[in-house]
């Protein structure tokens, strides 16, 4: 299923083509993306069933074989990792994030409560669920109860 990722990459604050073409493939050419230049790089927020140490692979990879450096961090806006904006790209980020919101919401989850069960086990507990699948948990559970 795909989520929500948010890319920080470091140094130009224009993309650069090699960063196109990691984009590309990461969003699975959805063009389901948005993002922007700031003081201190690109930031980039898109839907993709990457993991964030797979991107992080595809910058790294793609830095070894030019030559160049593209330095990135990877975050899971739902997961447990934290960042702290530098005060000149917090607007920059908060714009993008809410058009990425606005274009591209999250659709609701309409998995039944038997799937959603399913999936906490498959995946090794209920933490691992979306914030979609969660809500949706909650919903059902209020109805059942």
């Amino acid at each position: 299923m795909k989520k929500k990722l948010v890319i920080f990459r470091f140094g130009s604050n224009m993309p650069t083509q090699k960063e196109y073409a990691i984009i590309q493939t990461i969003s699975g050419r959805s063009q389901k993306g948005v993002g922007c230049g700031t003081p201190f790089g690109v930031i980039s927020i898109i839907k993709t069933d990457f993991t964030p140490d797979e991107i992080v692979d595809l910058y790294k990879k793609v830095a070894d074989e030019h030559g160049d450096s593209l330095p990135v961090i990877v975050w899971d806006p739902a997961g447990d990792t934290g960042v702290h904006l530098c005060h000149l790209m917090f607007p920059a980020f908060a714009q993008a994030n809410a058009d990425f919101d606005h274009l591209y919401g999250d659709e609701p989850c309409t998995l039944n409560l038997d799937e959603l069960l399913e999936l906490i086990s498959d995946r090794g507990g209920v933490e691992s669920l979306t914030t979609e699948e969660l809500t949706r948990l909650h919903e059902l559970s209020r109805n059942k109860f």
